[in-house]
């Protein structure tokens, strides 16, 4: 039987329309994606429409993860409804090995992604591809 670890990595959320955005500094295991999944998902029921909806994901720090978090995850991501995702790495450690995980995250489930910049540049980018 594999041990329960304790989540690593912190993430915050805030929501403003029909944008979640998650504010989350690494490293990540696979724990912190469950607990982060669960999290989202309850805002996704109450707080936003469930069927058009976006995500900015802005990472922070030491913004890699565990091989088994970012599986899990991806299978996730790929059966939800998100419209699409917006990626801010800037504010990593390392932007462009995080840019490009992630975006291959993305990419194999089949969600809409962009990288930007500019938090500014991304929202706008979020709001023209929903309903």
């Amino acid at each position: 039987m594999k041990a329960e670890l304790p989540p690593h990595g912190k993430c915050s959320y805030s929501v403003e329309g029909n944008i979640v955005t998650i504010h989350a500094i690494g490293p990540w295991n696979l724990e912190f994606f469950k607990k982060m999944h669960y999290e989202l998902g309850q805002i996704l029921l109450h707080e936003v429409d469930f069927h058009n909806f976006a995500i900015l994901l802005i990472l922070k720090g030491d913004s890699l993860a565990a091989k088994d978090g970012l599986d899990y995850h991806l299978n996730l991501v790929r059966s939800g409804p998100t419209k699409a995702l917006a990626i801010h790495s800037t504010l990593s450690d390392a932007p462009q090995i995080t840019q490009s995980i992630f975006q291959n995250v993305y990419n194999q489930a089949g969600l809409k992604n962009r990288t930007f910049d500019s938090t500014e540049e991304a929202k706008t980018w979020l709001k023209a591809q929903l309903k």
